[in-house]
């Protein structure tokens, strides 16, 4: 409260001033336990939304003062480039334990995104157990099947017993988080089969697991694509897949949380390469590595812009004598970047699926062909007719040109559309990468030259 202060008087005449005490700043490292404290009582979900929207320094100084097992599973729930920032500007021992919470896919996520230092440090304040599963999924590149998976996988022996089994069970539920299959394995570590919890309960306790798994079971290879794992786990609907390395031996376990992860991590990157962003860009990255990344394409996109250019510096002499022209220009050249855009969406996904070969390839640019040229002619009739009111001076010649430009620049915009991701794709780049800048310059150079020559010969 505000104290009131009396002066003395002075020549007889009373005076009083009021003056208020300074306030009082509530310390930041009492804002950051109290912070802690509100969000120990929240979903990690939650807390991971309210650690986003602290700058590093303070989201570190919040995680410190949670606990190690509800801080990982905040900064499991955050984007690992984010998570990073937060645990690089930790101290080493307190990073060390909320990484040690996490799952061993989650933490290798997080500290591929930390600097070198900071990671060999924390890693070196890690328990021996730790330490391994790091080293061993660090050996794989992150957009493979070892670089998402887990090693926390159930794994049983194959001359165990239904009881003893079922013992070690009880005891492995105590520590894992989840459990979605039971794989046998022999002496050496091979995968050789998976285990029906059905059968297991059902089966003599003294009868060996070998007698009683299922031997075909669907594994994938620890280099194996991110994205190819994920469709084989979409085809069988399997909730867990396990991953083998060369020698057949298990090493870990791709579930469909990860699967989920890896399905928005490859369609964030498709969009971004599409219109020329790296995919590794994030809001969060430096100037520099974003500026890296676009300019080059940007400087691409320039190049392929003047093609557009020169198409409209022949016809010149045309556009003098028909300034009427430049008012459809960017409509035809809008619209057939429009279709392409429609048609490659389509394309990238169908590729992206796996849904697509070389076999099929014929037919779904011949039914692009068919949907550019109805939708071509319908757009085009439109245009046509708004030509035909609003520039009726010109006579029909110009509502036809437009029409005929339109029909023969969404036929072409939404071929090329179609079959630019194949072309990338068989010249051995992303389907995605950069395709807008190429289909664009297809449908702007396509449209006004189809404009434009249309209306050298039918325009008097």
């Amino acid at each position: 409260m505000a104290e009131e202060r009396k002066h003395p008087a002075g020549d007889g005449d009373a005076k009083a001033a009021a003056t208020v005490a300074p306030r009082v700043e509530v310390p930041a490292e009492d804002e950051s336990r109290e912070v802690a404290a509100r969000i120990e009582e929240i979903p990690a979900a939650d807390g991971a939304d309210v650690l986003e929207n602290l700058s590093p320094e303070e989201a570190a100084d919040v995680a410190e003062y949670l606990d190690p097992t509800t801080a990982g599973a905040i900064l499991s729930e955050m984007d690992p480039a984010l998570a990073a920032t937060v645990v690089s500007d930790m101290e080493p021992p307190e990073a060390s334990m909320v990484l040690a919470a996490m799952d061993p896919d989650d933490r290798v996520d997080v500290l591929e995104h930390v600097p070198r230092a900071m990671h060999d440090a924390i890693v070196g304040e890690m328990d021996a157990d730790d330490i391994e599963e790091v080293r061993q999924l660090e050996q794989y590149p992150p957009d493979t099947a070892g670089g998402i998976m887990t090693t926390e996988v159930t794994a049983l022996y194959e001359y165990l017993s239904v009881g003893g089994a079922i013992e070690q069970l009880r005891e492995l539920n105590e520590r894992l988080e989840q459990m979605f299959y039971v794989y046998v394995i022999d002496r050496r570590g091979h995968l050789i089969g998976v285990l029906s919890m059905r059968d297991l309960i059902l089966a003599r306790p003294d009868r060996l697991l070998r007698q009683i798994m299922r031997p075909k079971v669907v594994s994938v290879p620890a280099t194996m694509d991110q994205e190819q794992v994920a469709r084989i786990m979409r085809r069988f609907n399997y909730l867990a897949m396990p991953v083998v390395d060369e020698r057949n031996r298990l090493v870990g376990l791709v579930t469909v949380d990860d699967v989920v992860d890896v399905v928005e991590e490859e369609a964030t990157e498709d969009v971004q390469k599409m219109f020329g962003a790296g995919a590794e860009e994030r809001l969060t990255s430096p100037w520099v590595f974003s500026f890296q990344k676009r300019v080059w394409w940007l400087l691409v996109n320039l190049a392929t812009a003047f093609m557009a250019a020169m198409v409209v510096g022949v016809f010149e002499d045309t556009i003098k004598h028909f300034v009427v022209l430049t008012f459809y220009m960017p409509v035809i050249a809008g619209m057939g970047g429009n279709a392409s855009a429609q048609a490659m969406a389509v394309a990238v996904r169908g590729l992206a699926l796996g849904q697509v070969d070389r076999a099929l390839l014929g037919r779904v640019l011949v039914r692009q062909f068919l949907v550019g040229l109805l939708t071509g002619v319908v757009i085009g009739l439109v245009t046509g007719l708004v030509a035909a009111v609003f520039h009726h001076d010109q006579g029909w010649s110009l509502a036809l040109v437009v029409t005929l430009a339109l029909i023969i620049n969404h036929t072409l915009a939404t071929v090329s559309g179609a079959a630019i991701p194949f072309i990338m794709n068989s010249m051995g780049f992303d389907p995605a990468q950069s395709a807008t800048i190429f289909a664009t310059t297809v449908t702007d150079v396509g449209g006004f030259f189809s404009l434009l020559g249309l209306a050298s010969l039918l325009l008097h």
